[in-house]
């Protein structure tokens, strides 16, 4: 019984959650008192925002878990499938001797941001291979990085399919050289439009 009055009270508008708390003699904050009190005087029309805005159609109906589950599994990308270490992962002496590069070279690139390096331990570093082009990270990955507040996000969100990249990982999109297209998808990246 009391799980099927927390269900109706979390889906009551707030205008009537204050007028129940008011029946039960449960203080009502200030806050809530004050919406009330709008909603009584007809309402305040809120100051119309500048610039561009998105009209939604709301949040839609209200479906059971299974077909919620459903619904999303048809409209996002297996991450099983594109397993976002997908590429060799490799230290940095080993990627130094590969690339037959510098090890100062190596550490400059990643204290500028220019290659994608993933920690392991408190000290140490691994390098995803895919990130290089012959000997030097692919084009535009530092731009792209910018985009994202760690390594492994920008690193997990490279490998992973996008429909802003023709379905293509963005790392491989970076290696075909379509950087302008890859910079638009992370600039959107955590847009929900």
């Amino acid at each position: 019984m009391t799980k099927a009055i927390e269900s109706k009270v979390e889906r009551m508008p707030l205008h009537d959650l204050v007028e129940l708390a008011s029946t039960l003699k449960v203080t009502v904050p200030p806050a809530a008192r004050s919406i009330r009190r709008r909603e009584a005087q007809g309402g305040v029309q809120p100051a119309k925002p500048e610039g561009r805005m998105l009209q939604g159609a709301g949040v839609g109906p209200v479906v059971s878990a299974a077909k919620g589950s459903r619904l999303l599994d048809a409209i996002t990308v297996n991450v099983e499938a594109t397993d976002w270490a997908e590429s060799e992962l490799v230290g940095a002496g080993a990627l130094v001797e590969q690339l037959s590069i510098a090890r100062g070279t190596l550490d400059n690139w990643r204290k500028a941001g220019k290659v994608i390096a993933l920690r392991k331990g408190l000290r140490n570093f691994v390098y995803p291979l895919r990130q290089f082009d012959r000997r030097r990270p692919v084009d535009g990955l530092d731009q792209i990085a910018e985009h994202f507040t760690s390594a492994e996000e920008a690193w997990e969100w490279l490998v992973a399919p996008n429909r802003m990249t023709d379905g293509k990982a963005p790392i491989d999109a970076l290696h075909a050289g379509d950087v302008q297209a890859v910079l638009r998808a992370a600039a959107g990246a955590f847009d929900y439009a």
